[in-house]
């Protein structure tokens, strides 16, 4: 079942990365694609041409997600406790992945920092957030040492930025709503919108702690000791 479950997380990682990579070429070159297609990309043409780098990064055995996953692949004895490293690993990678694409895509308004306008210090403090998020689930994913106490950090900071977000941005974080919704062709209230601004903390509060029960039982792989590495050597006794 464990085979089964990491190939299909390796799966998962490889297609996401590769299809985040053709979305930042497509929007940080769009003319590429209008020469080779006549017109800018399509969300079809985009699927399709990440399936096909997906099956050569898969056939060249550049795998990220097989990298990522070895240490669950090859950890003994088989039958421990893998699940919680596993999800909290893969959403980490995926949500920096994710944030990284925010970079490029249409701003919604949304606060940051104490920043609403789009500005250099702004992509930058995102940028470096993203790559956090990413970071911490790759060392839950490779069962690393200190991996618990990283994330551990990293899901407390959501709260201290929810809280900037409302005490100093609060109008602009409901337009921002209002905003994204009509980007979309949606109508979206603002009613309901200073509603969700309302209940944003205490959703924070109740993810912060959903994700750090999980964490309590994420593992982190053994630390080899000083003493551990000399053992065997030619000096040592048996």
């Amino acid at each position: 079942m464990r085979k089964y479950v990491l190939l299909f997380l390796s799966l998962c990682i490889d297609y996401v990365w590769v299809n985040a990579a053709v979305v930042l070429v497509d929007r940080l070159f769009p003319g590429i694609a209008e020469t080779v297609l006549g017109q800018p990309a399509s969300w079809a043409a985009r699927q399709v041409l990440s399936l096909i780098l997906f099956s050569l990064v898969r056939v060249a055995n550049v795998s990220v997600g097989e990298w990522l996953l070895s240490y669950a692949q090859t950890e003994q004895p088989a039958g421990q406790r893998q699940w919680a490293n596993l999800l909290l690993g893969t959403l980490g990678v995926l949500s920096g992945i994710w944030y990284l694409l925010r970079l490029t895509g249409p701003d919604d308004g949304a606060p940051f920092l104490f920043m609403v306008e789009d500005t250099p210090l702004k992509t930058a403090a995102v940028a470096i957030y993203s790559a956090v998020y990413s970071w911490c689930g790759v060392m839950l994913l490779r069962f690393e040492p200190k991996a618990k106490l990283c994330n551990a950090l990293l899901f407390a900071s959501v709260l201290p930025l929810t809280a900037i977000n409302l005490i100093f941005s609060r109008d602009a974080l409901v337009a921002s709503m209002v905003a994204r919704a009509a980007s979309q062709g949606r109508s979206f209230p603002v009613e309901k919108a200073e509603l969700y601004a309302r209940v944003s903390i205490y959703y924070a509060i109740l993810l912060v702690a959903v994700m750090l029960t999980i964490l309590y039982f994420c593992r982190e792989r053994p630390a080899v000791s000083v003493e551990r590495s000399f053992e065997g050597s030619p000096g040592s006794q048996a």
